[in-house]
């Protein structure tokens, strides 16, 4: 599988456990993006494993507002 199938399968995943908790559980659309806010949180807060590189060509533009 390819990442863009890898993609899909993970968003299709997602769409369909979302969809089971709100009609089991009758959730509202509120909660359930507050808890899907908590978890990207935990992924971005993780400490070494998710890192940002700066894109070097973008900041080297010489078109500084500023």
């Amino acid at each position: 599988m390819n990442n863009n199938d890898q993609t899909d399968a993970l968003l299709f995943a997602l769409q369909g456990v979302v969809n089971r908790f709100r009609a089991e559980y009758d959730l509202n659309h509120a909660t359930i993006i507050g808890c899907l806010e908590l978890v990207k949180i935990d992924y971005l807060t993780e400490p070494d494993e998710i890192t940002f590189e700066s894109d070097e060509d973008m900041l080297d533009d010489g078109d500084d507002p500023f």
